[in-house]
């Protein structure tokens, strides 16, 4: 870790900056507005979707449903070779949208034509370890859905290349708008292939696969109509080995953090091969992770604006982004953890009940990833990737060793445990070398002032009254016509 602030690397600022609304405090809080009403409205189908597979689910199919979407995790974490930042980086930077639309397409059917041939030999060895509760009793997962989910590894590609173009360019109510279809999407194949035809775990693929193709079809449309319009503009062509070179810097981040996520999950399938017990506490994780909403939505905005900024500019705005991401997850996460009592203890059979305890011990392990997620922006968006791979690599490593020693003696409780220590080390390490290049208090990035009080009270008055304009505008039609 250097003591000192890095030097920009030599691509650091190759491309020119996009002057505009990354500088504007208020226009970038206006965005974050938008995004943050669109992530209550995933917050809300997400909700009605996890509850739905919990009760159309046998506790058994959970487990098995969740560890086939750790799989698709894993496949991505490992595919993505860094390069959805490096879009979102060099988009910042004024590259052009139809070199980057080329860079987007070309990496998406490489990257998944050599994934999947990977994936394929590794099944073998994969289904004995990682994937080892697949192979139990209760299991109703063939290689053929393994091989399955595959598909999802160009959807998710092509979606986050687009996210990073369409945010970067304003086109920030675009993606929202997909975004909250595919979250509807979800709910509504949830019900129909559990709840009106019981497909079971298939069931539950297919919704997933269904709703993300329609999204990722969506955005790769988004992003071809921006391209025409921005033809001819002075954006700058992107150089592929300059892309590349930076997104390989981001990998290694990429690559620990996902497996700090989600090494609890593979490791429970390796050591305990219980599906039951995944199902718990895969469930604990999602109505922890509810509360990622908030982050999301901070840092979806965050780091192309830093990368679009001056360094003056970007160290001023992560402070008091990050204290507002602070907050507003603090009091998200104070109404999930009695939602998820009521939930747990009120709706669900007693075998999930045991996932109360993992969820309130993983849950101040969350508020720590928040800030990490928020601090990975800024650091990442000044163009130094290191320090977040170190990070990452210190995590992963407290992860897995924390794993292996508590799981065996507090079982689901025990992953919890590991994931709020390593957590917290992955966010202090951020944290630290973030106060130092923005030469500010450690504090100051996570201790709400006055204004981040004022500030969560326009925001809110300001997306209730999105809701209600929008409700209005919906109420007036039928009526006009």
């Amino acid at each position: 870790m250097p003591s000192t602030p890095q030097a920009p690397g030599p691509d650091a600022d190759a491309l020119p900056k996009r002057a505009g609304w990354a500088n504007d405090t208020s226009l970038f809080a206006s965005r974050v507005v938008v995004i943050f009403a669109t992530k209550i409205a995933q917050f809300v189908m997400g909700g009605a979707t996890l509850f739905l597979a919990l009760v159309l689910l046998s506790t058994a199919q959970y487990g098995e449903y969740g560890v086939l979407l750790t799989w698709v995790g894993l496949l991505f974490a490992f595919g993505q070779l860094g390069m959805p930042a490096a879009m979102t980086y060099m988009a910042g930077r004024g590259g052009s949208v139809k070199s980057l639309q080329r860079i987007e397409l070309g990496l998406t059917a490489a990257i998944s034509l050599a994934l999947a041939a990977a994936a394929i030999v590794a099944l073998p060895v994969l289904e004995t370890t990682a994937l080892k509760a697949l192979a139990g009793s209760d299991a109703t997962a063939s290689d053929d859905l393994l091989r399955l989910m595959l598909v999802a590894v160009p959807m998710l590609l092509l979606t986050q290349f687009g996210a990073g173009i369409l945010y970067t360019h304003g086109e920030n109510r675009a993606y929202n708008r997909i975004q909250v279809a595919v979250a509807a999407a979800m709910l509504i194949l949830t019900a129909l292939l559990l709840g009106f035809v019981p497909f079971g775990v298939s069931g539950a693929i297919a919704a997933y696969l269904i709703a993300n193709g329609a999204g990722a079809i969506a955005v790769v449309y988004e992003v071809h109509k921006l391209a025409r319009r921005t033809e001819g503009t002075l954006s700058g062509p992107v150089p592929f080995g300059e892309f590349a070179r930076y997104g390989l810097k981001l990998y290694p981040q990429s690559i620990t953090s996902f497996f700090s996520y989600r090494a609890d999950v593979l490791l429970l399938s390796w050591m305990l091969g219980d599906l039951k017990i995944i199902a718990a506490y895969y469930m604990a994780v999602r109505i922890a992770e509810m509360t990622f909403y908030v982050p999301d939505s901070i840092s979806a905005m965050l780091y192309p604006a830093i990368s679009a900024s001056n360094r003056a500019e970007a160290d001023r705005l992560a402070p008091a982004v990050s204290r507002m991401a602070m907050l507003t997850t603090f009091m998200a996460a104070a109404a999930v953890v009695p939602a998820g009592f009521v939930m747990i203890f009120g709706f669900l059979r007693p075998e999930y009940h045991a996932a109360f305890p993992a969820l309130v011990v993983i849950m101040p392990g969350i508020l720590s990833l928040s800030l990490s997620k928020v601090l990975a922006s800024y650091v990442s968006g000044l163009g130094r990737p290191i320090a977040t791979a170190v990070a990452g690599i210190v995590g992963l490593t407290v992860n897995l060793a924390a794993n292996l020693i508590l799981i065996p003696r507090w079982g689901i409780v025990g992953a919890s445990a590991a994931s709020l220590i390593s957590y917290t080390c992955h966010a202090s390490i951020l944290l630290f070398v973030s106060s130092r290049w923005a030469k500010v208090s450690p504090l100051a990035f996570i201790v709400p002032r006055r204004a981040e009080f004022e500030r969560l009270r326009r925001m809110l008055l300001e997306g209730l009254a999105m809701v209600r304009s929008a409700a209005m505008r919906r109420w007036r039609g039928p009526v006009g016509r």
